[in-house]
């Protein structure tokens, strides 16, 4: 919704932040704390803003289809139902500092006033003020507009004249007895009344219905408006004309906008809307108070402390003027102003620490020693002395830092770059004047105007440089730290750690990069970060060495942000993928629903039904022990769940016991075995070639070569939970580790892939518990165990099995599996797990010179996977290192699709006598899809452009003849020609074979053209049609030598087009599987034709599956990781669909980001960092997830709706309902 009412970026934010505490400085305006601003907006009394003085106590009622809140911004449009003025509130409250006690609450002062801009049509806006805090890194901001009444006082006078009708009837019957014989003048009609049904009658019109129009001569119309209100009418849209069908003047009413939610202001439909709550508040109806939406706008609540009279009364009221304050403030609140305001205004310095001391009193000692203690360091400090106090400030430093000139010459250019007025060149350079003459040199006579052009990466100044006055720039940084710049302050911690121990690496260098890199974080609104940063850089400092990064169980909670904030989890030490894959499952509503619901959905612990559960999709048996695991994993869940639903802090915290659980699966557990070992090999069919055949056509099993075989491959429970084609691990379990970025590694391809299986675990202890309470005591020991806090580092893919494998193993089966009655299904098997079927086909050899598909697949292998993997682009060399730049080392990009597609493509296997491919039978409600990032070489940083809708109609399992099955032969076909014509394009003259073999047949430019023909005769039965596609191949490579499908009329591309458009039921083994001898160029085409070919081939694969959207999935989130194979961090971004919005989970960190979801995407689209997605079928996405909302707790008391709200100062807010009660949210 932000996109209504764009928010401004953080340079203008600054700029706007300098001109207020500018006008602070220059023309003392008022400074006002956000409550304090709040109560004179209500009073009518901000000077900056035309707020109608005649009402001294506005009473403040919603618009409330204009009227929305996000997590960034809240828009109140509100009315005053004693003036009828109407007051736009827009709050930007993105980037605000917590409240500490270097910022107790918002100081704003005026930035900005007018009119609000150019004008529209409709858009009538009386008065316009911005205010901004001032506050260091704090850049809430407001902005009010000011629109008169939609009802003037004059056509209200005649609302209320009760006579206007009478008198209207009476010229009426006078002027046309006849026509109003028969009208009754009891009841009159009420004009009001009539006037709001022309109005919603309006607002509920749209655009395929005929307008709406009112004759002149109806007689309610006439008696009760007349012409009474025609500039009304006219005001709100209304226009005159003739009807067409009676010749009679009417009124037209006009068809507003169409309605969006919400309805934006400065519209006709906002005018209309505006004018119906006038009425409604002019017929005392029932209409919402703005008061909470407005102190959420304002962010106007504050501790409050209740005075006694005689306290109250020793606060003199222009004291608190002063300091923008409120009397029931605490104490500290107001040495917080006056110190603040002395520090932008050293002028009147004593004139603000005298009001607050006023305003102390006699009631803390501690506020009152705060400011005699600050007010001490100014004794000596003569005229001269300030004013340079002042300059300093301008430039945000202190004399006490001893800076050099060269530093506040720089300085001065980075504010320039946000500020380029000319009156902040003039105050600045009159600032720069009298620091050089302090400092004996001519600053000013040194600006260089040409470096204020420039633009581009500058050193930063918030702390002082070094001896020379400067400072290391940001890529230096980076450049001694090895790490990126945009790499997470916790992964930069990892990359310090290892750096500080070589002696020979200057430790104040490496506290200058940190430094640096920190104000980059804070620049970039990035103050979490920033902060972590800056600690350790002073912890570098003191002691040579980075903090260590530990758990804090017992730490105090930090209140939530907002309550309308989804909480964040904290992290207990290396557990980012945990929180990742919690955060994600939590708003799937199969997984909630099953976890705060478990009781109507438990497996029973006794012996005859646990023998008869199997789960998952390869059958695997559950013992009790097993059993206990699962069940006490998805209990401890229930209450983290639980937790999340109901806290009021930042964050909730995983237990110690939840993170061992998941961590490992039950068998590890129970077993205490190490999580070194790799994940097992995938559970499709092999890479290498099948069991060669014997002489008389057996395999080496026995069975027969060319047999058809269907089955489901007997795996272990561990390998049915990997996909089948995800065969790597991005991490490596390490028990030394212990910060929260993870480890990885590629498995030791020496390593056993497949475990040994036991379905039957044993307890390993010397006597194993008889009863099922001892049983289940052990188990919960076993996960109670832990000799530190945290967990080991560990891979999301891997994590996801665990956990599934527990959610199965704690459930009831609901019966037999679709499509594979020998499995049982469950709530996680419908949710999440897709139908795959693996063929095996054998090709043979067609007069000698190519070959084709026989119609019989030797094998078809059903499996339900979990997931689907899709594969980057290979990177041309190793990609893993200290940057996280796009595609590593050959920042290669492909669509989703393209990565798909190598999970689901042809593959040549046994010197091409044999080929595989998969395809999908049936898709689950959710899908996942993981993104393969482990390589030999290291972490595959490739980007996948990730689409927000996915259609998977091309992967489905088809039938000969149909348009998917023609389109995937054809797509085929294409990729073969293209990776011939790309490897000439690489290496024109290499023999150098493909990294994929092609189909089993020769290169066609080894071929001439009788060879080629011959190729198409083997592969082409004597149907009709296919005798048509064979003339149309014969002439694309005949004697004409054509080399590409435009110059051919119908050519053979073409031809299969129109067999996708209109498939024929008559073809049944005519094209069969012989696409892999469909020539669809030959010869070699000239050098400068390859690239605009190759252009033309992936144009035509990339609509090949144009209109095929029945398989339609929506995005709904991506797990990302950032870092290589030393340093990685963990975290998910979860989708919205109600709000429109994204968060961002990071551990405890949760942000909203509410630019969109293409916004999103194209950011995440120009990193390797995606690595798990999930999609979800877009027609079941509102039932299947949301972001749920935390319990609020629910106020004491409020008023009843249309009770009428006395604003009275002292009078206690209540902080719950207001979502901003820790200064504002870091989205």
């Amino acid at each position: 919704m932000d996109s209504i009412y764009p928010l401004d970026d953080l340079t203008k934010l600054r700029q706007l932040q300098w001109t207020a505490r500018h006008n602070l400085q220059v023309e003392a305006p008022r400074a006002l704390t956000s409550p304090r601003f709040l109560r004179q907006f209500l009073e009518s009394t901000l000077p900056d803003l035309n707020l109608n003085g005649d009402c001294t106590s506005h009473e403040m009622f919603q618009v409330q289809t204009q009227t929305f809140s996000t997590l960034s911004m809240n828009f109140v449009s509100s009315v005053c139902r004693q003036c009828r003025y109407h007051y736009h509130v827009k709050s930007d409250f993105r980037r605000v500092m917590p409240y500490n006690e270097e910022h107790r609450h918002h100081m704003l002062v005026c930035c900005e006033t007018g009119t609000g801009g150019e004008k529209t049509r409709y858009d009538d806006t009386m008065s316009n003020a911005r205010f901004i805090c001032v506050s260091d890194n704090c850049f809430f901001n407001i902005e009010i507009t000011v629109v008169p009444s939609r009802i003037q006082p004059a056509d209200v006078a005649k609302l209320d004249d009760k006579n206007r009708t009478t008198r209207n009837l009476a010229l009426a019957r006078a002027q046309d007895p006849g026509r109003y014989a028969d009208f009754s003048d009891s009841p009159l009609p009420v004009t009001d009344g009539i006037l709001r049904r022309y109005l919603s009658d309006a607002l509920k019109n749209t655009n395929d219905r005929p307008l709406l129009k009112i004759n002149k001569r109806n007689k309610k119309f006439l008696v009760s408006m007349g012409d009474d209100f025609d500039d009304l009418l006219r005001f709100l849209g209304f226009y005159e004309g003739i009807d067409s069908e009676s010749d009679e003047q009417c009124w037209y009413i006009p068809l507003p906008e169409e309605e969006q939610k919400p309805t934006r202001v400065r519209t006709l439909r906002a005018r209309m809307e505006d004018a119906l709550v006038e009425l409604d508040i002019l017929a005392k109806g029932r209409i919402n108070p703005a008061w909470e939406d407005l102190l959420r706008a304002f962010q106007g609540d504050y501790p409050h402390i209740a005075l006694d009279a005689s306290c109250a009364s020793l606060i003199r009221e222009s004291d608190l003027a002063t300091l923008g304050c409120l009397s029931s403030y605490p104490p500290e609140y107001f040495s917080w102003a006056a110190i603040l305001l002395a520090r932008l205004r050293p002028t009147d310095r004593d004139i603000f620490l005298d009001a607050a001391l006023n305003c102390i009193a006699d009631r803390s000692d501690e506020a009152s020693t705060e400011i005699i203690i600050y007010r001490s360091q100014f004794d000596n400090t003569g005229p001269v002395e300030g004013k340079m106090e002042e300059a300093y400030t301008f430039f945000g430093a202190s004399p006490d830092d001893c800076l050099t000139p060269d530093w506040f010459l720089t300085r001065y250019y980075e504010m320039a770059r946000s500020n380029s007025t000319d009156d902040f060149n003039a105050q600045a350079q009159q600032h720069l004047e009298a620091i050089g003459t302090y400092l004996g040199r001519d600053i000013v006579s040194e600006i260089d105007p040409r470096i204020l052009e420039k633009t581009g990466e500058t050193g930063l100044m918030t702390s002082p440089p070094n001896g020379s006055g400067r400072r290391m720039s940001i890529s230096s940084a980076a450049r001694l730290l090895n790490v990126e710049p945009k790499y997470t302050a916790e992964i930069i911690r990892g990359f310090v750690e290892h750096l500080v121990h070589d002696e020979n690496v200057d430790r104040g260098k490496v506290v200058e990069a940190i430094d640096v890199l920190s104000e980059l974080k804070r620049q970039q609104d990035q103050p979490e970060e920033a902060a972590e940063l800056q600690q350790i850089a002073e912890f570098v400092k003191a002691t040579g060495y980075p903090p260590m990064l530990v758990s804090q169980p017992h730490s105090s909670p930090k209140p939530a942000v907002s309550l309308n904030t989804p909480p964040g989890l904290k992290n207990i030490g290396n557990t980012c993928y945990l929180n990742s894959l919690l955060q994600y499952f939590y708003n799937v509503k199969v997984i909630r629903d099953l976890v705060l619901n478990f009781d109507e959905v438990k497996l029973e612990l006794d012996e005859e039904t646990l023998g008869r559960r199997r789960t998952g999709g390869n059958g695997t048996s559950v013992n009790l022990e097993e059993a206990i695991v699962a069940r006490q994993f998805v209990e401890m869940l229930q209450g983290l769940f639980a937790d999340l639903q109901t806290t009021t802090d930042e964050a909730a915290q995983p237990s110690q016991k939840l993170a061992n659980t998941a961590l490992s699966s039950a068998r590890d557990i129970l077993e205490q075995q190490s999580q070194n070992t790799p994940p097992p090999l995938p559970a499709r069919p092999s890479p290498a070639p099948p069991a060669a055949p014997t002489a008389n056509g057996q395999t080496e099993n026995g069975a027969a070569s060319d047999a058809v075989s269907v089955t489901v491959e007997s795996v272990n429970d561990k390998l049915e939970l990997a996909s089948s084609r995800s065969s790597q691990t991005l991490v490596d379990d390490n028990e030394d580790t212990t910060m929260s970025y993870v480890q990885l590694k590629t498995p030791d391809e020496n390593t056993s892939a497949i475990p040994q299986s036991n379905n039957d675990v044993e307890m390993q202890d010397s006597t194993e518990p008889s009863t099922l309470d001892s049983k289940i005591a052990e188990v919960s020991r076993r996960l109670e165990h832990s000799d530190r806090s945290g967990t080991s580092q560990q891979d999301v893919g891997e994590i996801i099995g665990n956990i599934l494998e527990h959610f199965m193993r704690a459930i009831r089966s609901d019966g037999p599996m679709p499509g594979k009655p020998d499995l049982q299904a469950d709530k996680i098997t419908e949710t999440f797990f897709t139908m795959i079927v693996n063929y095996t086909i054998k090709t043979k050899q067609a007069n000698g010179s190519g070959s084709h598909l026989e119609e019989r697949p030797l094998n078809i292998e059903i499996v339900p996977e979990r997931w689907i993997t899709a594969y980057p682009e290979e990177a041309d060399q190793a990609s893993d290192g200290t940057g996280n730049n796009s595609g590593g080392a050959s920042n290669v990009r492909c669509t989703l699709y393209a990565a798909l597609d190598r999970y689901f493509s042809f593959e040549p296997i046994d010197d091409g006598n044999r080929a595989r491919y998969s395809s999908i039978r049936s898709l689950p409600p959710i899908l996942h899809i993981c993104i393969q990032r482990s390589t030999p070489k290291g972490k595959n940083k490739n980007p996948v452009v990730i689409p927000e809708i996915l259609y998977l109609d091309r992967y489905m399992e088809a039938e000969n003849g149909t348009p998917i099955w023609f389109a995937r032969k054809k797509v085929w076909a294409l990729k073969e020609r293209l990776k011939e014509l790309e490897a000439k394009s690489i290496q024109p003259q290499s023999s150098q074979e493909n990294p994929i073999k092609s189909i089993g047949y020769p290169e066609s430019k080894d071929l001439d053209i009788p060879e080629l023909e011959a190729m198409a005769a083997a592969a082409l039965s004597s149907d009709p049609e296919d005798r048509q596609l064979q003339q149309a191949l014969h002439d694309d490579i005949g004697p004409q030598k054509r080399r590409r499908f435009p110059d051919t009329p119908d050519s053979l591309e073409s031809t299969l087009s129109k067999k996708i458009a209109t498939p024929t039921s008559s073809v049944n083994d005519s094209l069969s599987d012989n696409f892999g001898d469909i020539i669809w160029e030959t010869g070699n085409p000239l050098d400068e034709m390859i690239q605009k070919e190759i252009l033309e081939l992936r144009q035509k694969e990339e609509t090949a599956f144009d209109g095929m959207t029945n398989e339609k999935y929506n995005i709904h989130a991506v797990i990302c990781h950032r870092g290589g194979t030393a340093a990685g961090h963990y975290w998910v971004w979860i989708r919205d669909f109600k709000r429109n919005v994204w968060y961002r989970y990071n551990d405890e960190t949760v942000t909203e980001d509410s630019r969109g979801t293409e916004a999103v995407l194209n950011d995440l689209n120009e990193t390797g960092d995606p690595y798990y997605v999930a999609y979800v079928r877009d027609e079941m996405k509102d039932e299947l997830v949301d972001v749920p909302q935390r319990h609020k707790p629910e106020a004491e008391s409020s008023p009843p709706a249309g009770q009428e709200v006395e604003m009275i100062e002292g009078v206690a807010f209540e902080p719950v309902q207001v979502p901003i009660t820790n200064g504002g949210s870091s989205a």
